[in-house]
């Protein structure tokens, strides 16, 4: 992993995440890239209002990212690279031009919410650029901080099979941090763990050689408990998963009000795109 992209609105949630990215970038000695997006007002109405020019706009927010830039250069006493950048725009598709441009290997957002994520809560953007970006995309919850990551927990469906792209990039975090990968069957409980489809299972197993993983199934009828327990249970310190595949993101993101995720504010979400 070579650069890390840290798009931020300079909210505390968005600086809780770029201090876990600080740390990360550390372990991992990747570079990192600081964006902020924004949007130029657009006058509505009869009545004329004084607005900002665009070049004024861009100069305060080029001067406010700069600011946090140097402030995280000092902290860290140059034993990471860091730069800055704003780009006038849609946040996602900015973050996807910027993803590009840069040659970015993770995406690191944060997450609101008191221990409850919905998309609404988890944040249309966010929710967005985990649908559509190809790279790794790390949602920090905002009471996360960072500890070696030494058990990953990977969602996944025994019935379906991934690309061995996806399974590699989850091995190549595995890999990074010397962790256990706990692969976790998330759609059909079972009373005896077994492959209903041999051949996905086979697949998989020739995908995770070379990490340390186990094969569990889960005891739950619900998805979210079912991960959320799991990851209790066995101390995990990052769930995965990979959406695009199973739609997993809209069965645990598009729930009813008395049914939402109820992931913990703690355990940092990758979504990785197969």
């Amino acid at each position: 992993m070579r650069t890390i992209l840290v798009p931020t609105d300079y909210s505390d949630v968005a600086n809780n995440a770029l201090q876990y990215a600080v740390e990360l970038a550390k372990f991992s000695r990747a570079k990192l890239v600081l964006m902020h997006a924004y949007q130029v007002p657009v006058p509505t109405g009869e009545v004329p209002v004084m607005m900002i020019s665009p070049q004024e706009l861009e100069k305060e927010n080029l001067k406010r990212i700069e600011n946090l830039e140097k402030k995280f250069a000092e902290k860290t006493k140059g034993e990471i690279k860091i730069e800055s950048l704003v780009r006038s725009g849609f946040a996602v598709e900015e973050i996807i031009d910027v993803i590009k441009e840069k040659k970015a290997d993770l995406v690191v957002m944060g997450v609101t919410g008191a221990g409850k994520v919905s998309e609404a809560l988890i944040g249309s953007h966010t929710f967005s650029l985990m649908k559509q970006t190809q790279i790794p995309v790390l949602v920090v919850p905002k009471d996360a901080r960072f500890n070696e990551v030494k058990k990953i927990v990977l969602a996944y469906n025994y019935n379906e099979a991934v690309s061995k792209t996806a399974i590699d990039k989850i091995k190549g975090f595995a890999r990074l941090f010397s962790a256990k990968i706990l692969v976790l069957d998330v759609e059909k409980p079972v009373a005896v763990p077994m492959y209903e489809n041999m051949e996905a299972g086979e697949s998989l197993e020739r995908s995770l050689k070379g990490v340390e993983h186990v094969l569990f199934f889960s005891s739950s009828e619900d998805i979210a408990d079912g991960i959320n327990t799991f990851a209790d249970d066995h101390k995990c310190d990052w769930v995965a998963m990979i959406p695009h595949k199973h739609n997993l993101l809209d069965k645990l993101f598009h729930r009813s009000n008395t049914k939402k995720m109820a992931f913990h504010t703690h355990i940092p979400l990758l979504s990785i795109h197969d």
